[in-house]
């Protein structure tokens, strides 16, 4: 069968690309090898930020609004801080990702799961559809378990690993982290002192941070990263379930997860064929989080699709171009500020602590209504301060990497 374009992965990035190539009158393939509705391993914060650059309404989907942060360094004393609007949406990727595939079949575009990708063959040509060639600049065939697709355009919104990445040859160089979370069962409701509240510890693990958000019947729990630090992940969900007096032998639904961060520059776009989301490495270093990228990503790349089916593009390099001019200059700020953060954790959390401004600046990113960018004009000559200790934070960071090895 043939169709405009295909999207291979129905995760947020994914089902943003379909809903926005349907809504334009595209005739668009989205396909996922499980069969929804599926979990998957996140955090299932959707950041106020993230659901404003979302026009498909979230709230069915939404089990708890976050209106403040209990953040403690090291396992030790907590201290809570509230603000007056909300600042995340928590849900579960089950409900999440189901709704928005709901809202791309809406707009016509054609779903179907439980179907794996096997080869993605490049032609030289349209004319060419399935053959192969040494340029990635014609239309494209998808084999599946269930058949054969052609498209003009694919987008691979299949994660980290996935297939269309591998089989293309676009895959970032990335910087990876992991994290492993599970989840803490209350069938009568979560604690009230957890209902409108998330957990936040730092300072004692390489690159990441331990965290508890709340569900409508469960606490998901977790510790995240850098990739060379993995090993420790299990003994520290441990201690960090300790700390909070969760029986870490009770957890269910244990699980972990890969978090890439791409290299400013890394090829995500070749020919006809582009990758959004966690298959970019479009993940914000400082938070972990996902989601707002791959909204954003997954609608660029759609609309770069659209202007290659309009005959105004030959590929979709614009996507890339998009990207790296819109998207990548915010992810570079907020890798600086993940180094600094790692390498003096306290100073950060006693800021956090008696700042008011400082809080509420952190509340106005995690909304949407300050940019990481904006943050860096704000603090004017401060800026070279932040780019000289985050070089140095990074310096040391790499020595440790390599001393790991």
């Amino acid at each position: 069968m043939r169709y405009d374009a295909i999207v291979v992965g129905a995760g947020p990035a994914g089902s943003t690309a379909a809903l926005t190539l349907a809504r334009e009158g595209a005739s668009v393939l989205l396909l996922d090898r499980a069969s929804f509705p599926r979990d998957k391993p996140c955090g299932g914060g959707v950041t106020v930020r993230a659901a404003s650059c979302q026009d498909i309404d979230l709230a069915p989907v939404v089990e708890r609004t976050i209106m403040g942060a209990r953040f403690s360094l090291r396992l030790g004393p907590a201290f809570d801080r509230r603000y007056d609007e909300p600042l995340t949406y928590m849900t579960q990727r089950s409900r999440l990702d189901a709704h928005l595939v709901e809202a791309a079949v809406g707009a016509g575009a054609a779903f179907q799961d439980g179907e794996s990708v096997r080869s993605v063959e490049v032609a030289v040509n349209p004319d060419g559809l399935g053959g192969s060639g040494s340029s990635l600049a014609g239309a494209v065939t998808v084999r599946t378990d269930g058949g054969s697709y052609a498209a003009r355009a694919l987008i691979g919104a299949d994660g980290a690993n996935g297939v269309v990445g591998r089989a293309t040859g676009i895959r970032p160089q990335c910087e990876e982290a992991v994290a492993l979370e599970g989840k803490v069962a209350y069938p009568n409701g979560v604690p009230t002192d957890w209902r409108d509240f998330i957990g936040l510890d730092f300072g004692w693990l390489a690159g990441g941070y331990g965290w508890v958000f709340p569900k409508g019947d469960h606490l998901n729990v977790g510790v995240g990263a850098w990739k060379y630090a993995a090993f420790t992940l299990r003994p520290k969900l441990a201690e960090f379930c300790c700390r909070y007096g969760f029986d870490a032998g009770a957890l269910e639904n244990l699980r972990g997860h890969h978090l890439p961060v791409r290299v400013p520059g890394s090829r995500i776009a070749r020919g006809p064929v582009a990758v959004v989301g966690d298959a970019a490495g479009l993940v914000d270093p400082l938070t972990g989080e996902g989601i707002h990228m791959a909204f954003m990503s997954g609608r660029m790349a759609a609309q770069a699709s659209l202007r290659l089916l309009a005959g105004e593009a030959d590929d979709l390099s614009l996507y890339q171009r998009a990207v790296d001019r819109r998207l990548q200059p915010e992810l570079t700020v907020s890798r600086k500020l993940q180094e600094l953060l790692q390498f003096a954790p306290p100073p950060y959390m006693a800021v956090m602590r008696r700042s008011g401004k400082f809080w509420r600046l952190f509340c106005h990113l995690i909304r949407g209504e300050l940019t990481y960018l904006d943050f860096l004009r704000m603090i004017g000559p401060l800026r070279l301060a932040v780019d000289v200790f985050a070089a140095i934070a990074q310096r040391r960071r790499l020595s440790r990497l390599t001393a790991a090895r």
